[in-house]
């Protein structure tokens, strides 16, 4: 029996955006896209008005395999990019 050792990351996260001054148009609503270690979520549509509270968690998780020191990890994560995106929701009138 092969002794195979990993260890697991993740990172929950909660959001709050404010912009002063921004205006956005509030015919459509707004989600939040987050991109990291290659996984995807978005959160509920919010009405298109600042601040935007995302009350949602977005978990990102990641089982590292062979990985036995967390400071290896750490390093490596430190390079990788979070993509965070505010999208449009868009409603097409032919439905």
């Amino acid at each position: 029996v092969k002794n195979i050792s990993s260890l697991r990351c993740s990172r929950e996260t909660r959001e709050t955006v404010s912009c002063p001054g921004v205006h956005l148009p509030a015919k459509d609503d707004i989600y939040l896209s987050m991109c990291f270690m290659g996984q995807y979520r978005r959160s509920e549509c919010l009405p298109a008005v600042f601040p935007l509270l995302f009350h949602e968690k977005m978990t990102f998780e990641k089982v590292f395999r062979y990985a036995v020191d967390p400071g290896d990890i750490a390093v490596m994560l430190e390079c990788k990019l979070i993509s965070v995106f505010f999208m449009r929701q868009e409603f097409s009138s032919n439905v």
